[in-house]
C-alpha cells in the first residue's frame, strides 16, 4: 500500500485521531512501567500531514522478554487507534533492560542529546535519563539489535496486519523466523568468535551457555524451514502462526537477555 496512489493520505485531524486514541488506550492497560515517547517533527509541529512520520519510543518494564498476552495487548490498542486513520507509525519497542543496556537497543549516542532536547513522554515513566545509547556497536550487536527490534515491531502490527492485509500479516511473520533463527548464531559469535555454518548449526551449543534459553521454538523453525510444505499449511491457520511467532519472538528475547546478564557491558560510551 502506497499513500496516495492505493490509500488515502491522512489529514492533520487524522494524526490527532490517532494519537489521542494511542495514549488512551495505552493508559488503559494500567501499566504504570510501560512508556511512549514521541519525538521529530511531529513533536516540533512542523510535521507534513499525509507525507511525515509519527516517530516513537515504546518502552516496556520487563526484563528483556515481554510478556505475549500483554504485546497483545498493546498491538490491539494500535489496530484500534490506525482503524480509520492511515498514519504512518514509527515505533521503536524497547524494554528497560536493554534500554540501560545499550548493546541491543536501537540508538546509537547521537540519539541521545536529540531525545533529550526533543523527546515527550506521552504515557508512563520519562526513562529519558536512563536511557545508555554507545557510540559505537560490533557488528553483531548491531545487527542483533536491528532484528529484535524487527520481530517486536511485527508482532505489535500483528493485529492490524492480520485484519486488513494478510499477505504482510505472513511476510512480517516470515521475517520474524529469519531473524530469530539467525539470532543464536549470531550471539555466539559475540560469546567466542566462532563463526557458524548456518543459523541452525549453534542450537546444540546454546544449552551449554545459556541453559535458561528454552530452543524448542528454534527446533520448530528448523522444521518448517525443512518441510516447507509445514509452512505452507501453517499459513492457513492464523491463531497457529501467532502461537508459533510469539514463541520464536521469545525465543530471541531469551538469548539476549541470557547473554546481556551473563556478559555485563564494558562501558564504551
Amino acid at each position: 500500500m502506497v499513500l496516495g496512489y492505493n490509500q488515502p493520505r491522512p489529514t492533520a485531524e487524522n494524526y490527532e485521531d490517532f494519537m489521542t486514541k494511542l495514549v488512551r488506550g495505552l493508559e488503559r492497560l494500567g501499566d504504570d512501567g510501560l512508556s511512549l515517547m514521541v519525538y521529530g517533527s511531529y513533536v516540533r509541529g512542523d510535521f507534513t500531514a499525509g507525507r511525515s512520520d509519527i516517530d516513537s519510543a515504546l518502552t516496556f518494564p520487563h526484563d528483556v522478554v515481554i510478556p505475549k498476552e500483554f504485546m497483545r495487548e498493546v498491538s490491539v490498542v494500535l489496530y484500534e487507534a490506525l482503524r480509520g486513520n492511515n498514519v504512518p507509525f514509527q515505533v521503536c519497542p524497547s524494554d528497560v533492560t536493554t534500554m540501560r543496556d545499550g548493546r541491543f537497543n536501537s540508538f546509537t549516542d547521537d540519539f541521545y542529546n536529540y531525545f533529550q532536547s526533543e523527546g515527550q513522554t506521552l504515557v508512563g515513566p520519562d526513562y529519558r535519563g536512563e536511557m545508555v545509547c554507545l557510540k559505537t556497536k560490533t557488528g553483531e550487536e548491531s545487527t542483533l539489535s536491528h532484528n529484535l527490534r524487527k520481530t517486536r515491531i511485527a508482532l505489535m502490527f500483528a493485529e492490524h496486519d492480520r485484519q486488513e492485509d494478510y499477505g504482510r500479516f505472513l511476510e512480517r511473520f516470515n521475517g520474524t523466523l529469519n531473524a530469530s533463527s539467525r539470532g543464536s548464531k549470531q550471539i555466539l559469535y559475540l560469546v567466542d568468535g566462532e563463526l557458524r555454518k548456518n543459523r541452525f548449526s549453534a542450537l546444540q551449543e546454546l544449552g551449554r551457555h545459556f541453559p535458561a534459553v528454552n530452543v524448542e521454538p528454534l527446533e520448530r523453525v528448523r522444521d518448517l524451514y525443512h518441510h516447507p510444505e509445514k509452512l505452507d499449511q501453517l499459513y492457513r491457520n492464523p491463531d497457529e502462526v501467532m502461537k508459533v511467532w510469539n514463541s520464536v519472538t521469545t525465543f530471541l528475547e531469551e538469548v539476549v537477555r541470557e547473554y546481556v546478564h551473563k556478559f555485563p557491558l564494558q562501558e564504551r560510551r
